[in-house]
């Protein structure tokens, strides 16, 4: 069993490969300035990678709902254990394609 200690480095280091992932994605396929298609692609990625569980009352995990919901659904009670956190994970996409849009759209010029 991990330690908390080791369970928050481990999700660190997760939240830390996810974040470096969805750059490596915009640096290496993407243009220098990309469009709002792009901004909404990158961000959704980063929301379903970065969203948070939020389990029930006695469940101890801190993972990622993308990682809860894809476990849930093969491993566990199916649909009914995997539907809030897939609620949590939609929400989580949602939010990260209205803030890359908003982040993409103060970074440009006011011309553009």
């Amino acid at each position: 069993m991990l330690t908390t200690q080791s369970y928050l480095i481990a999700l660190f280091l997760y939240w830390g490969a996810a974040i470096g992932g969805v750059w490596l994605l915009k640096q290496l396929w993407f243009s220098v300035n990309p469009g709002r298609g792009v901004a909404a692609l990158l961000g959704c990625v980063a929301g379903l990678l970065l969203a948070p569980a939020f389990p029930g009352e006695g469940v101890e995990t801190l993972a990622p709902a993308l990682i809860i919901v894809i476990f849930n659904l093969l491993f566990g009670e199916g649909v009914a254990s995997a539907a809030w956190p897939g609620v949590w994970l939609v929400a989580g996409a949602i939010a990260g394609v209205i803030v890359s849009l908003w982040w993409r759209r103060r970074g440009l010029p006011a011309s553009a």
